[in-house]
């Protein structure tokens, strides 16, 4: 008998991810992870054909192994693993035996790749300036290493912390340690290193050209954030001064084309990305994407990706042809580019209602990706190029109608290579969302969805609830959203929209919310929502509340400080205060300077500041904020909690601990359950008593 979700079912879920194809384009390794009972993750590899009839588990030490690569002879593995002396490289031959670990630096090893000769592997490690790599001793057992590194994180966490420059925070990793990662190349036969970079900024992203002399990477200077981009350099692979190549844009993700004449990456303007190449020695830089209007990146908002990874731009071995992952319109696609100076005229290579979230490609025609669909949270398959079945890139004005809202999943000739999360769909009432359209200001059409409830009776009316995504430049799409699917089985319809602001619906549309934060961008949500209303007779326009993160959160309070309309609010990881938030977020001041066009002055920022307005709020709200989020620190919900509070309004406070920003992505699975139980709880109790027997219970689950 089917069942609808619950919050535990945390626990059941798999989540696929990075998939690497060989390089003979036969055999894919890819990741899965779980949440397990010790309030943890483990993730583990896997390896499958492409035809996707066999498949095997290749790690079962350790409770973290990824960013698996192969060697350039298709016969050794080498992957990051947590199994002994921290995050260290491992090689596994796939002739058999077991893993033998490569590195033992102290402070870990990431980012690793491999040279083109098969003698060497690459990686970044952090090293305090001007000193020498740090290294267990050599006959260290691995409860010493253990030992020796939780003294060292001990004393760093609880000792004095000075800094120069101006961002030293990030989100989810806390408060900058005195190094920068900077590359080592390791031998992988002795296993002895040699430092390759020694510079007092952090390195980025390196990959090796294909004659194994140079290695590029990204690289941001003191003063500037690492996660908008940097500059691109080269480096000689037996070390020396670092080469400035491009210094134009924010820049991320250098790949080399395979006959070394090209590199490809990706320069950032404000939240749109663009294809970029230069020559390998440097010179004039050409845009790939002029004529692509949409995000080279994956933005879709959702709370089943446990592990996001930066995708390079990957070439076919011609050195013809470059493909990317793009948002557009709720979907994420597979884009191909082409080199050619006379030809710019992109294709997508796979795409449909469906949100590809990583790809890898051989070279010549096999792709394998993992992606997810409104029914399933996540799943891998192969699939070869298919030049009778593919789609053009057609720009759409935000004053045109959406061609179509459903777009059929393509290539139909793809092979399944795993089966994460078909035991648990087989036992889950899933509700798929029905996609609407609709005008609003300025003419322009805005994309919509509506969950209905679990166990549908068009003849009874349903509460709803109004959720708005974070950003505010990520999107809703085509994709399972655990959080969502949650309030359908408690009965609630949900609504969710993707107002100006949102990536996907071209430059113009991405912009528009720049320097007019609360404004359009809320007529579109509230205008999506009426639309919704109107259009559907179950819908309870009577019962409706909101929910909102990050930037839906600091969305939920200027509405709730601008209008009545709803019975409940849930504000999560929101802001409040944009002057406070200017100095205390990991990504301010960059990110406000872009977002409000320069105009950061206190008069500006308190304006668009929901704190202004608080004295209006009536409905009853839940702040919900993680302790450790540096994206939006937890004095933004302290700030408007106490002000509600001290006036007595309705209001309450939920702090969780040990938690990031990105809690609902990738949260200790126990806090991510309180988290959800934290919402469901507050809208229920506050839900309108009539008609209530409409609603689902727990109990009665």
């Amino acid at each position: 008998m089917l069942r609808t979700t619950v919050p535990e079912d945390i626990y059941n879920f798999e989540w696929p991810s990075n998939p690497v194809i060989s390089p003979d384009g036969q055999q894919v390794v890819y990741e899965r992870t779980i949440a397990v009972k010790e309030n943890n993750y483990e993730t583990h590899l896997y390896l499958s054909d492409v035809e996707g009839k066999t498949r095997r588990v290749l790690t079962s030490s350790g409770t973290r192994n990824v960013n698996p690569i192969w060697s350039p002879d298709g016969k050794t593995i080498a992957f990051i693993s947590d199994r002994a002396y921290g995050m260290q490289a491992w090689l596994l031959s796939l002739d058999g035996g077991e893993a033998r670990c490569l590195t033992k630096f102290r402070q870990g090893i990431s980012s690793i790749v491999w040279a083109p000769n098969g003698k060497t592997i690459y990686g970044l490690v952090p090293v305090i300036v001007h000193s020498e790599l740090e290294t267990f001793h050599e006959n260290a057992t691995i409860h010493e290493a253990k030992s020796e590194k939780e003294q060292e994180d001990k004393l760093w966490r609880d000792g004095a912390k000075r800094y120069h420059h101006l961002y030293y925070k990030n989100d989810g990793t806390g408060f900058h340690k005195p190094y920068k990662r900077q590359i080592v190349a390791i031998h992988i036969d002795t296993g002895t290193f040699v430092l390759i970079t020694k510079g007092i900024n952090e390195v980025h992203q390196p990959d090796v050209s294909p004659d194994g002399e140079y290695i590029v990477f990204s690289s941001n200077a003191e003063n500037e954030n690492f996660l908008f981009g940097g500059k691109v350099y080269r480096v000689s692979s037996s070390g020396g001064d670092a080469e400035l190549l491009y210094s134009d844009t924010e820049a991320s993700s250098p790949s080399y084309s395979p006959d070394g004449k090209w590199i490809a990456f990706f320069g950032n303007h404000a939240e749109q990305k663009e294809l970029l190449v230069i020559p390998s020695e440097g010179g004039d830089v050409r845009s790939l994407s002029k004529k692509y209007q949409d995000t080279l990146l994956d933005m879709t908002f959702t709370d089943m990706r446990n592990l996001r990874y930066a995708l390079r731009p990957q070439w076919s071995n011609n050195s013809r042809y470059i493909y990317a992952l793009s948002t557009h319109e709720g979907r994420n696609e597979i884009v191909r580019f082409s080199n050619d100076k006379n030809d710019d005229h992109p294709v997508i290579i796979a795409g449909g209602d469906r949100t590809i979230f990583h790809f890898s490609f051989d070279g010549e025609e096999t792709i394998s990706m993992a992606y997810s669909t409104v029914n399933h949270p996540g799943k891998l398959s192969a699939i070869r190029i298919d030049e009778t079945n593919t789609a053009d890139c057609n720009y759409r004005y935000p004053t045109e109608a959406f061609p179509q809202l459903h777009v059929p999943i393509f290539p139909e000739t793809e092979v399944r290579l795993d089966d994460c999360n078909d035991k648990l769909l087989s036992e889950l009432i899933v509700v798929e969302p029905e996609v609407f359209s609709y005008k609003s200001v300025d003419n322009w059409y805005m994309q919509g969805f509506i969950l209905k409830p679990a166990n549908f009776d068009p003849e009874k009316k349903y509460p709803v609830l109004l959720d708005i995504h974070g950003g505010p430049h990520s999107a809703y799409g085509f994709t399972y959203f655990h959080q969502l699917q949650l309030f359908a089985a408690r009965g609630y319809a949900v609504i969710y929209t993707n107002p100006r602001g949102s990536s996907g619906f071209g430059v113009e549309f991405t912009n528009a919310v720049h320097g007019d934060y609360g404004g359009k961008d809320m007529n579109d949500i509230l205008n999506g929502l009426d639309f919704a209303l109107q259009k559907n007779r179950y819908l309870d326009k009577n019962r409706v509340a909101v929910n909102g993160i990050s930037y839906g959160g600091f969305m939920v309070n200027w509405l709730i400080s601008h209008t009545d309309r709803f019975f409940a609010a849930v504000s999560e990881g929101c802001i409040s205060n944009w002057i406070s938030m200017y100095g205390t977020s990991d990504i301010a001041p960059y990110f406000i300077d872009q977002e409000f066009l320069g105009k950061t002055d206190l008069e500006n920022l308190w304006k668009f500041s929901p704190l202004a307005y608080v004295d209006n709020v009536k409905t009853p709200l839940l702040l919900l904020h993680n302790e450790d989020d540096l994206r939006c620190p937890i004095e933004q919900a302290e700030q408007f909690y106490s002000h509600i509070k001290r006036r007595g309004g309705e209001v309450e406070l939920v702090r969780i601990p040990q938690s990031s920003h990105g809690l609902l992505q990738y949260g200790k699975p126990e806090l991510r359950i309180a988290r959800l139980n934290s919402m469901l709880d507050f809208i229920n109790r506050h839900l309108p008593v009539e008609n209530f027997s409409n609603l689902i219970t727990t109990e009665n689950q």
